[in-house]
């Protein structure tokens, strides 16, 4: 779970730096890593069908 705060702080960094497109991306990513883990989090652990 390191990663999306990585990634997360990396695309903050790019935004305040005016890069914003960039910063929007690897935001993108960040919320496709969260998905996808709370998806298989969800299904494997918690037992919810997603």
């Amino acid at each position: 779970m390191f990663l999306p705060f990585l990634t997360a702080l990396i695309g903050l960094f790019l935004v305040w730096f005016e890069r914003r497109l960039a910063g929007l991306f690897v935001l993108a990513i960040t919320v496709g890593i969260l998905v996808v883990w709370f998806h298989s989090h969800a299904t494997t652990h918690l037992n919810i069908s997603l």
